[in-house]
Parts: structure tokens; sequence; C-alpha cells
């Protein structure tokens, strides 16, 4: 077999290999494995069946996790694959520097390996072989444990977890909801399902359903003839949506200060790193830089481990607006950060009123931009 000089090969791009694997399926599961008597579990997807004879399982770890280098010590470890009421475990179970299974309900397999209650299913695997791709670890393990129970799958699609045909829909309605922010249709065009459906690869009935779910959230609206058109955007709905989300990220501040990881803020430290870097580069990505406060946002909010909160936060997103009314050299003069700075080190500082006072400072910052912007094109956008 021939081997292909790796060098000559030019990577696909990070954002287009990230959003083209986001459309594989996948079930979600926690590793869990033991070391002296210490639990270790971390969420992972990049798990499958390897071969039926000998029965082996595949699963990839990050080096930079802490479970990792506790399997390659106990050179045994444990598949969770969780059922569709345990997404919460999933986020549980991905932030570091905690003791998860205090609070998780679990049962030790023979070799002394914690296995989740409630899980659709249970694998226990003997290390086999190890090999390296990128930044992970490849486990090959030997299966001397398998057990299924009759539950439904907690499915991942497109950076969503749940079920799988709600999973589905929601796709549906994120790429709809693009579709619309982002005037693909203009104002006053009626909004074509098929060719929504067509272009996002989705449901058509799924995609009607989003619009349904777009008009209560006043981003559409039917016609005398029942079909849908993009709303205009308006201050009074940026403002809507500004103190709405300020609310949800508020309510984490107030609730869960006190539980964000070193990982989380680190996480939040770099983003905002990225984001002054943006600030002082002359040719730099309005794209990125909406992708990093998504990225911030979501990262604060996922905090509270609730992935339906995280999902009515992305709902009220209204980021894509910006592409339609500020030109790159009106983003980069007006857009700022020290909010979010000083928002991040209050954070890290435990500090919640001074989070919280950053946060508001913030939110008007982002309120007054938008009304200068739909102002300047005549009051909607």
């Amino acid at each position: 077999m021939s081997i292909t000089n790796l060098e000559s090969v030019t990577p696909v791009d990070m954002n287009t290999f990230r959003n083209v694997v986001g459309h594989f399926a996948s079930g979600v599961t926690v590793i869990t494995t033991a070391v002296d008597g210490q639990l270790y579990g971390t969420t992972a997807s990049a798990v499958s069946s390897l071969s039926m004879e000998p029965p082996m399982m595949l699963a990839c770890l990050n080096r930079s996790s802490s479970t990792h280098d506790r399997v390659v010590e106990a050179g045994v470890f444990g598949i969770n694959i969780l059922a569709e009421d345990q997404g919460a475990l999933a986020f549980h179970f991905g932030r570091k520097g905690e003791d998860k299974f205090a609070t998780v309900p679990h049962t030790l397999s023979a070799e002394g390996i914690p296995l989740i209650d409630g899980a659709l299913a249970t694998i226990v695997c003997h290390v086999a072989e190890t090999p390296t791709g990128g930044t992970h670890t490849v486990f090959l393990g030997l299966v001397s444990h398998a057990e299924a129970h009759d539950r439904e799958p907690l499915a991942y699609y497109r950076g969503t977890m749940g079920r799988l045909e709600p999973t589905k829909e929601l796709a549906a309605y994120q790429a709809t909801r693009t579709w619309v922010l982002l005037r693909t249709s203009p104002l006053g065009e009626d909004l074509d399902v098929d060719a929504i459906a067509a272009a996002s690869r989705a449901d058509a009935d799924h995609v009607a359903n989003a619009l349904v779910k777009l008009e209560s959230e006043h981003l559409v609206f039917r016609t005398e003839s029942g079909k849908y058109q993009p709303k205009p955007i308006t201050a009074e709905l940026t403002d809507s949506a500004y103190d709405s989300r300020a609310t949800i990220e508020s309510g984490v501040i107030a609730s869960h200060l006190g539980k964000i990881s070193e990982e989380t803020i680190s996480g939040l430290r770099e983003i905002t790193a990225k984001l002054a870097d943006l600030r002082e580069t002359s040719e730099s990505d309005l794209e990125e830089f909406l992708a990093l406060n998504v990225a911030y946002h979501d990262a604060l909010v996922g905090v509270a481990g609730s992935s339906q909160l995280v999902d009515s936060f992305r709902r009220l997103g209204i980021g894509t607006v910006w592409r339609q009314a500020l030109t790159a050299e009106q983003w980069s003069r007006q857009l700022d950060h020290r909010h979010v700075a000083e928002l991040t080190e209050a954070l890290a500082a435990g500090d919640a009123p001074a989070a919280q006072a950053a946060l508001a400072a913030h939110t008007e910052f982002g309120k007054a931009l938008a009304r200068e912007a739909v102002a300047r094109h005549g009051g909607q956008v």
C-alpha cells in the first residue's frame, strides 16, 4: 500500500472542516476510568465499534485531557453511551476541575471503572493499541463487558444535542433563521420553503415549522396569501434581543459564578485576547469577530450545564444582522471588546457585582451600536 506524502497535501480550511463533519450525526459518550480509587471522566463523540472478532471499540481523546492520561495509566476505560435525557451530563463531563462523580449516580465494574446509571449502553474496554493522530490518541480497546438498555439515544448533529429527529428540526431552524437574518431573501420577497430546504439539506416540513417559530420570534411575518416574508429588524427588536440575552447571562452569573472552572476562565481569556488582536489588525475579519463573540457567550451560558438554556440564548442572537448593516470600515471602527475584557477578569476574580456591571455595560454598548446601525439604514434592516 502506498503512503501519501503528507507534506505535499494542503489541509482543508478548519472552519470548512468543522462545518462539514458537523453534518455527521453521532451518539454522545462519556469515557471513564479509575486510578487508585480516583474516578475520571470526559465527554467524547469520536467513538465507534472497530471489529466483531475480537470485539473491539475505538475511542479518541485529546491529549490535553486529564482523563486521557489516566486511561493510559489504568489501561482500561469505560464507554457510557448517553440516553436522550442525559444531555446535561455531556456538559457536566465536558468541564474540568471538579469531582465529576460526586453528583452522578454510577456503578463500578469488576475492574473498578465507573459506569453511569441510566445510560443507553455501557462498555468496558482494555487498551490494546494507542496510535496517535493530530492532537488526539486513538485508544483501541478489547471489550470485556457490554450492556444495553431500552432507551432512546442522545444524538449530536451540527453542534446540537438531543433526540435525532428534534435535532434535525433544530438544524433546519438554525439554517432557516440564518437565511432570514442574512436577507438571502430580501425584504418584501416571499420565503421559498423548498429553496431553503434544498440549500440547507433539510426536510421541507422542518423548514415550514421553523418559519412558524420565527414568526413567534418576530423575525418573519405571514402575508395575506399565507406566505412568509422577512420582517424588518428595528431598534425595538434589537433592544429586546440584547435585554433578553443579558437576562440569561446575568442569571448564570448569579447562580453559577462559583462553579466556573479554571479551564473555562482560560478559554474566555483566550477569546478576549483574540478579540483584542482583531481590533488592532487593519484588515480584521468581521466573520471571525462574530464567531469569537458567539464562542465567548456560549461558553459563559454553558457554565450552567443546560443545553436548553444555551439553545434559548442562541435563538435570541441577531449577530448575523451586522453582516448586512455594517461595512468593514464601520464595524472595525465601532465594535469594541473592552467590556468583555472587564467581564472576563471579574469572572476570574469571582466578583459578582463587577461581573454584572461589566455585562450591563456590554449590553448597553451593543444596544447603542445596533440602534446606530439600524438608523443608518433608515430605521430598519
